[in-house]
């Protein structure tokens, strides 16, 4: 049944409930739940949701240096954002984050890119977020980030310099997807950069530039890297290393490793199990008092068990709701697509094949949730 606000005008569009998985921004834009907002950069303008969501994703077809996306956005200067610049050095596909003004590189994949159409897709789960590109069953890059819990999904439509960017009839608003590639090794590294978009915050890794016939400047020590819920302030980030470069292989991997302990910082190998993956976050938890994320969020994004990705949502969830972290993280959200995302986590939560004592608990998690409101 679906809920309507009516005035003197009778009943709104805008108090409509909706369909808001596996439908098109053309549809979004006839029922009226698409905008425009001021934006960060005078080459192009977003167009964005109406409506504000937790966990979703959007999947469109871009195209190499103009193609942007956005998740969770709040205003011009806090949100998450996919793109891809043929021209970053073996580093073209990449995740960041803009938090009040200040950007942040939170992952990128170790790849050179022609100047192609791919298809593209960005989602959120909990404090999950995804990066997919051509593949949309497995991320090519998965972060942990607790900044933003919620905000509108959209892409960049038209730009000054390429007039079109995104079609909204080929740009999809679907349900989250993130069942990230498990860890080669993890290391940390100290974080360089200034937090501007010519030169974001990042883990100063190891490099090896060189030219190649077709990509020009290559970097031969380039590694798919992502980010462990990395915050403002804090001099060194925990990074998740998941392959190495279509160069060297694994020596990219290797070369991070002895970066890291040359300089004194942290290398582990990847747990095997998820008991092995709570001992090792409670370790490194003493290291990195600032993180929000917890166990769930660690064990998920190192392991990439499908059924751990409901564990981190419900934490996410209850943390800030019912724990009080951010209590107006979902105020923006309708609460009809509240209640929608909650129930399908439930359902997969009753689904869980592993761990079925941390899945009975994070359910009831949900339900508190629940009661509790937002």
């Amino acid at each position: 049944m679906p809920i309507l606000i009516a005035d003197t005008r009778g009943v709104l569009r805008s108090g409509m409930e909706y369909p808001t998985v596996d439908v098109t921004f053309a549809y979004l834009g006839i029922i009226d739940k698409l905008t425009s907002e001021e934006n960060p950069n005078p080459y192009w303008f977003p167009i964005l949701t109406v409506d504000s969501f937790a966990d979703k994703s959007i999947q469109y077809y871009g195209f190499p240096d103009y193609a942007q996306s956005f998740a969770r956005w709040a205003d011009k200067d806090n949100y998450y954002t996919m793109l891809i610049s043929t021209g970053a050095a073996t580093a073209d596909f990449r995740l960041r984050k803009r938090v009040n003004g200040s950007v942040t590189t939170l992952a990128t994949e170790s790849v050179d890119l022609s100047t192609v159409v791919y298809l593209l897709k960005l989602s959120c789960s909990g404090s999950t977020i995804s990066a997919f590109r051509s593949d949309m069953a497995t991320p090519k890059l998965s972060v942990t980030d607790t900044d933003l819990a919620s905000g509108k999904f959209g892409v960049v439509l038209v730009d000054d310099r390429t007039y079109k960017n995104a079609d909204i009839a080929l740009t999809w608003l679907r349900a989250p997807s993130s069942p990230p590639p498990r860890a080669r090794v993890i290391v940390e590294a100290e974080v360089v950069g200034s937090g501007s978009e010519e030169d974001p915050f990042r883990p100063d890794l190891a490099q090896l530039p060189d030219e190649h016939p077709e990509f020009g400047c290559i970097d031969r020590l380039s590694v798919t890297w992502e980010a462990f819920d990395h915050k403002l302030g804090h001099s060194t980030v925990l990074v998740v290393v998941t392959s190495g470069n279509p160069y060297t292989g694994d020596e990219a991997v290797q070369a991070q490793v002895e970066r890291a302990r040359s300089r004194n910082l942290k290398v582990l190998k990847p747990p095997r199990d998820y008991v092995e993956a709570v001992e090792q976050y409670r370790a490194l938890r003493r290291d990195f008092p600032e993180w929000l994320a917890g166990k769930d969020n660690y064990a998920y994004q190192v392991l990439g068990h499908r059924d751990l990705e409901a564990f981190q949502v419900a934490d996410a969830y209850y943390g800030n709701i019912v724990d009080g972290a951010k209590p107006n993280a979902y105020k923006g959200v309708p609460d009809w697509e509240m209640r929608r995302a909650l129930q399908m986590w439930m359902e997969r939560l009753r689904r869980a094949e592993i761990v079925r004592q941390e899945a009975e608990k994070h359910l009831r998690k949900l339900e508190e949730v629940l009661r509790v409101g937002w």
